[in-house]
């Protein structure tokens, strides 16, 4: 019987020598190939090699701290990143979220539980073939350059914003919960993190996209339900 891991490559970033190790081991046996790093700088230069799948990114990191090792990584890619630490706190999370993490753990976590979010990580990024491009009435959202374009102009969005987008967008009139939206974007539930996450998030893409936000032509509230996404003006 295959291992979960079997044939998947990721790699730690922890400067803590026990959390570390316990982690790794954790992981071998599950069957991922795991490399480790101990500073931001080390963690960045492995990252750029393409060896890895997902980063598993301290946020106490010597060197360079993790915050900083995100924001890099997300000027220069989409490797998929879980973050650890010890930031507790709603805010911390939410901001974490919105700079381009796929996911967060608060330690002390499950080694489990961390597994079973690696894979959820992991397949959402093949769920999503990276060729996508959809084209909707001027507005074009380019999965595999990750960028988003209004009449030809370039719409700036953060990572969780684009793929917020990208998913509604890929099911045009279907109308989703927040809770289902938190589950296929952000890989989480309303038990670990707000839906109030997906309304925000909801608010500002109507303030890049839509011309009159409070009257939007792209991303629509159903009451009831949630959102979906449909051109008004089509037809």
């Amino acid at each position: 019987m295959n291992t979960p891991g079997e044939g998947h490559s990721v790699l730690l970033a922890e400067d803590d020598d026990s959390s570390r190790l316990a982690t790794k081991l954790f992981l071998q046996r599950a069957g991922y190939k795991v490399g480790e790093t101990q500073d931001g700088p080390a963690t960045l230069r492995e990252a750029a090699l393409g060896h890895y799948e997902l980063l598993l990114l301290d946020l106490g990191l010597p060197g360079l701290d993790g915050e900083e090792v995100l924001a890099r990584l997300r000027d220069n890619g989409a490797m998929p990143v879980i973050v650890l630490t010890g930031r507790a706190e709603e805010p911390e999370r939410v901001h974490i979220l919105d700079m381009g993490a796929d996911d967060y753990m608060v330690k002390p976590f499950s080694l489990p539980e961390l597994e079973a979010r690696i894979r959820a990580v992991l397949r959402r990024g093949r769920q999503v073939p990276q060729s996508a491009r959809i084209e909707v009435a001027g507005l074009t959202v380019d999965r595999r350059a990750h960028r988003v374009y209004l009449n030809s102009d370039a719409v700036e969005l953060t990572p969780k914003e684009f793929d917020l987008l990208a998913f509604l967008a890929s099911s045009p009139g279907h109308a989703f919960s927040r809770e289902e939206l938190l589950e296929h974007v952000w890989g989480s539930t309303q038990e670990w993190q707000d839906p109030a996450t997906v309304t925000e998030h909801v608010r500002r893409l109507r303030l890049k996209l839509e011309v009159d936000p409070a009257n939007p032509r792209w991303l629509h509230t159903v009451r009831g339900v949630g959102y979906r996404f449909e051109d008004e003006q089509a037809g």
